[in-house]
């Protein structure tokens, strides 16, 4: 699987057939990257100020070659691993502006200003979005906060087709639905054909919501203490029996799948304020534990000397994992 950090860490690939005992494959540092199929990925290499090349690259030979040269270089860059859509990022004195690059040629989106605001709260704010529906017809961005809000647009014509009120929102393991996890409301999905819809028995998913591979379940971080924040947990959302479970009742936070019926999340401690230099009633331990969904069984997670995602960072405070990709990529 490849774990994303939810704000700048490095990519980083793993392999774990055995989920308790995982092995660090690949390390993916200042770009991004794709699962491709069981032994290679993608990732983007900047070629000059005009042109970035997809790169494919085998794990088991170590070779690599030019799946595609595309016509621009970004600061950011979404794109299908098919290469039929791309989405692009490019910052400039007016702004970031928005591009998408379909049957070769791009056109502008939108532009927009950094926000220029932060939060000194645990899980900070949510960044900026960029991601393309798996079927390539729509495309999901925005700044996270300020202006615009997060939206929708048609790849075809580039049309604005969903506006979000809240973030983070992330889209369905195939075709365009997309999960929006909700901010004071409950999480819901939207569809072009049937637009905004409530989940059912669903409640808010505030914090790195994340879906199985299978798409059956949706896991997140909330507080159980709603107002105080003294009390983080981790839940699972049953797609199709629509019901919640929270997955342990101990301080756990940022739970991501990484199989199927396999969650890994990370441990967390009460900060005492005479010796954390963070203003966080909570932070992470350093361990990371994984659950068999099915038994609720848990179990610390076993890293190899360097491998634990979490003592990677250099700062407890600042460990987060984001969503996943999974062999093959589908």
């Amino acid at each position: 699987m490849l774990v994303r950090g939810w704000y700048a860490e490095p990519l980083l690939m793993y392999d774990v057939t055995d989920p308790v005992h995982p092995r660090l494959l690949c390390t993916i540092s200042n770009t991004s990257a794709h699962l491709f199929t069981a032994d290679t990925f993608q990732y983007l290499k900047p070629v000059s100020t005009t042109e970035t090349d997809v790169m494919l690259r085998s794990l088991g030979s170590g070779n690599e070659s030019v799946a595609a040269r595309l016509p621009f270089a970004a600061t950011s860059i979404a794109w299908l691993t098919d290469l039929s859509v791309a989405a692009y990022m490019v910052a400039g004195p007016a702004g970031f502006q928005v591009w998408l690059y379909s049957q070769q040629k791009s056109s502008l989106v939108f532009t927009f200003q950094e926000p220029g605001v932060g939060c000194i709260c645990r899980f900070g704010l949510p960044g900026q979005t960029l991601a393309i529906s798996p079927d390539g017809q729509y495309l999901l961005a925005g700044p996270g906060v300020g202006t615009p809000p997060l939206a929708v647009y048609r790849v075809s014509d580039r049309a604005r087709v969903a506006t979000l009120s809240t973030s983070p929102a992330f889209w369905d393991r195939t075709g365009h639905r997309l999960f929006v996890a909700g901010g004071s409301a409950a999480a819901q999905t939207w569809t072009p054909e049937g637009g905004f819809a409530a989940l059912r028995s669903a409640a808010q998913w505030p914090y790195f919501p994340g879906e199985s591979p299978d798409g059956s379940q949706v896991v997140y971080t909330a507080y159980s203490d709603t107002g105080a924040e003294a009390q983080p947990r981790v839940y699972s959302y049953d797609v199709k029996a629509a019901s919640t479970r929270m997955l342990i009742d101990r301080m756990r936070t940022q739970v991501v799948f990484v199989k199927d019926g396999w969650a890994w999340y990370l441990e967390e401690a009460t900060c005492d304020p005479a010796t954390c230099n963070v203003p966080f009633s909570t932070m992470p331990t350093g361990n990371v534990f994984a659950m068999q969904l099915s038994t609720g069984t848990e179990a610390p997670v076993v890293f190899a000397a360097g491998e634990n995602p979490v003592l990677r960072t250099g700062s407890l405070d600042a460990a987060s994992f984001g969503s996943a990709e999974y062999w093959p990529n589908t």
